[in-house]
């Protein structure tokens, strides 16, 4: 119903059940996939409001909504295709994604009987109503639609063989860009055996634009150093998520993490936390599953943020049918995200402790900050000279861990898949990373002097520093261009607002102390 909703509508209209595997196996229609007169032509009064795939098509007079109200379009369209279209406001609204991009599953158990229970597969779009994205509460917000069929002003005509037409404008670049590159470059490399009608070039286009997504859209990362002994260097990993739901979102295969390297200045490794191995399994992970870690203090420990599943019985489980439960869901808030929201019983955040403060919460504990400050403490054993620290955020869409269960059994379908699968590149994807190099145990960033910078990203345009000391002599603050933007009077008193310059934009903040200046990088939306 999601993945072949053509199909499955025309199984509904015709009275023919349930629509099977067996059936689209040799159904035209239905292996179409997703295209594109499912999502156009949606009922209006339905989105937002049905979902695991249970979509309510407007059939009566075979409408095809669009976001144009000029009427241009009607007679070529009406004729060659057999569509009405017709302007649909809903069409850019972000209910129209939440049909399949929420999704209910009935539990059963491992005989499996249906159990009577229920599991929030995957919640996007509920992810987004609980966020700062949603229009419908901010009306700066941004839809789904806003980042997948990202608009451009450019005038297009959007028709293959009627260029005489007039262009439309704005128009929505049906990109659809996520994250999950590796089933691109699986399906790329088996075009010929699963009987693909893409071609490689346009395999290799939608790789570059969800690289794109993914490396550039999705996520910052700072590094920095709070702290250093002869026995123990305080490192922070600032993370934050620039994505309208969590991050991973969708299908609970998806998971990140976070690999932390130290090293001295002969080049020899004094930490690492998080690496992964020749078989891209994340070194140090627990046998079962990895807890959330506030603190870091041993290599064979390591921050994975991901939904772990539990059966019937509380044990892991990546079969989707058997998830009655969750063991862990400690994946990246949305910014505006809280566990007070009306939708936050579908988005759950499980065994994250409440010791850790900083998830999700600015430095003041409010919920909505959309980041979290993963803590490590390296041991240094007495080494004092330079430490260079390397932070590094990797994505993997189908990690080896996920496939144990699926790949202990055996069908056609599954053996050739295995084969494909052992044959992919498993490399993580790296999404961001961060380099900081420690000299001296000296005030090295704004952690060590003491001072919080918040919220970050900036929505109000009002930026927090608290924490400020006698060893702050000054304060200013620069655009990306080096433009000295606002220069804020020191008071007596530890903390003071800055009103940053109207609009989006990337600012430092500048901090002089006694022995050199250090600086905060602050976004602004």
């Amino acid at each position: 119903s999601c993945h072949a909703p053509a199909g499955h509508h025309n199984n509904v209209l015709t009275g023919a059940g349930p629509y099977s595997i067996a059936q689209l196996d040799t159904d035209v229609v239905g292996l179409d996939g997703v295209s594109c007169v499912p999502c156009h032509i949606q009922s209006a009064d339905s989105i937002g409001l049905l979902f695991s795939g249970n979509l309510r098509f407007d059939t009566l007079g075979r409408p095809l909504y669009g976001p144009y109200d000029d009427g241009l379009f009607g007679s070529p369209m009406s004729s060659f295709v057999g569509y009405e279209p017709l302007y649909a406001p809903h069409i850019i609204d972000a209910g129209l994604c939440a049909g399949c991009h929420t999704l209910i599953t009935e539990t059963v158990d491992l005989s499996g009987t249906y159990t009577g229970g229920h599991f929030v597969e995957q919640a996007t779009y509920h992810e987004w109503l609980n966020s700062s994205f949603n229009n419908n509460v901010d009306p700066d917000g941004i839809t789904c639609q806003g980042c997948h069929v990202p608009r451009i002003d450019d005038a297009v005509v959007i028709s293959a063989n009627y260029l005489f037409l007039d262009g439309r404008s704005p128009y929505g670049l049906h990109h659809f860009a996520g994250a999950n590159t590796f089933m691109l470059e699986l399906l790329k490399d088996n075009i010929g055996a699963l009987g693909l009608t893409a071609t490689e070039a346009q395999f290799d286009s939608t790789i570059l634009l969800t690289n794109i997504q993914l490396q550039q859209k999705s996520l910052m990362l700072d590094v920095s150093m709070e702290g250093r002994t002869p026995d123990t260097a305080f490192i922070a990993v600032n993370l934050t998520n620039l994505v309208g739901h969590k991050f991973p979102s969708g299908y609970p295969s998806r998971r990140a993490f976070v690999q932390l390297d130290v090293v001295d200045d002969e080049g020899d490794t004094l930490f690492s936390s998080g690496g992964w191995n020749t078989d891209y399994e994340v070194n140090g992970h627990d046998v079962e599953w990895e807890p959330h870690h506030d603190v870091i203090t041993a290599e064979d420990q390591a921050q994975i943020y991901e939904q772990v599943m539990a059966d019937v019985n509380g044990d892991k489980t990546t079969v989707l049918e058997r998830a009655a439960g969750l063991l862990k869901d400690n994946r990246l808030t949305p910014l505006g995200f809280t566990t007070s929201h009306p939708s936050y019983d579908t988005t759950l955040i499980e065994n994250v402790p409440p010791t850790d403060i900083d998830f999700n919460r600015d430095g003041l504990g409010v919920e909505g900050s959309g980041t979290d400050i993963v803590h490590y403490h390296v041991p240094m054993n007495g080494y004092t000279g330079a430490a260079y620290v390397h932070a590094q955020f990797w994505y993997q869409a189908v990690p080896p861990r996920w496939m144990v269960e699926m790949f202990a059994y055996n069908s056609d379908e599954i053996d050739s898949f295995r084969t494909m699968y052992d044959n992919a590149d498993g490399t993580p994807v790296l999404v961001q990373s961060d380099t900081l190099t420690d000299t001296s145990l000296g005030i090295d960033d704004v952690r060590e002097l003491g001072v919080r910078v918040f919220p970050n990203p900036v929505r109000d345009g009002i930026l927090r520093i608290d924490g400020i000391s006698d060893r702050v002599l000054g304060i200013e603050v620069f655009d990306v261009r080096g433009r000295l933007v606002a220069t804020p009077v020191l008071t007596n008193h530890s903390r003071l607002e800055v009103r940053l310059p109207p609009g989006k934009g990337t600012y430092i903040i500048a901090f002089r102390t006694a022995t050199g200046t250090v600086s905060e990088r602050v976004v602004a939306y």
